[in-house]
This record gives C-alpha cells, sequence and structure tokens, in this order.
C-alpha cells in the first residue's frame, strides 16, 4: 500500500501531465486564433479522469484508515477510561503550561 505521500505525488504528476499537455496545445494556436493543431481531447479527457479517480480513490482509502483510527480510539476509551481521561488531563495541563510561558 503506498503512503499518503506517494500518493500525493502521484496524482500532482498527474495533473502535471495534463497542464503540460494543455499547454502545449495552448503553444500551438496561431496568432489569428486559427488552431494548426489536433487537440486530442479523449486523451485529456481520459487523464483528467484518471487522476480523478486517483484522488477519489485515495480519498475513500484515507476516510476508511480514519474511521478505523476512530473505532479504536472509541474502543480504547471504553476499555481504560480513568487512562484516557489521565493522559488526556495531563496534555491539557502541559500545553497550558508551554502556553503560560509566553
Amino acid at each position: 500500500m503506498a503512503t499518503a505521500q506517494q500518493e500525493i505525488k502521484n496524482l500532482k504528476k498527474d495533473m502535471k501531465q495534463i497542464k503540460d499537455m494543455l499547454t502545449a496545445q495552448a503553444r500551438d494556436v496561431a496568432p489569428n486564433g486559427a488552431d494548426t493543431s489536433r487537440i486530442d481531447v479523449d486523451a485529456i479527457k481520459d487523464r483528467a479522469r484518471e487522476a480523478g479517480e486517483k484522488a477519489r480513490e485515495y480519498l475513500r482509502n484515507k476516510q476508511d484508515q480514519a474511521v478505523v483510527a476512530r473505532d479504536k480510539a472509541e474502543q480504547t476509551i471504553k476499555d481504560r477510561p480513568f487512562t484516557t481521561t489521565a493522559a488526556a488531563f495531563a496534555s491539557g495541563a502541559i500545553v497550558a503550561a508551554l502556553l503560560s510561558r509566553r
């Protein structure tokens, strides 16, 4: 399974390729507005569709991971209510101490 950083890097690469294709097509348009190239609209649409699918898949995976983490946290709180309350209190005290040092 790819890491979040790798997924983001792949999505950025796909978006850059789409941008480069559009830039190349824009350069081929004559100054008077006449199109001197064949715009491969289907290729651009396919790349955009692929990038969108990858983005949706990435978001679904991260959403699933967030649900698992939430469920695990809830279960930990139910299993050890005193420990989690003490940890939350200690964390709050540390943050308050750090903020009051300004």
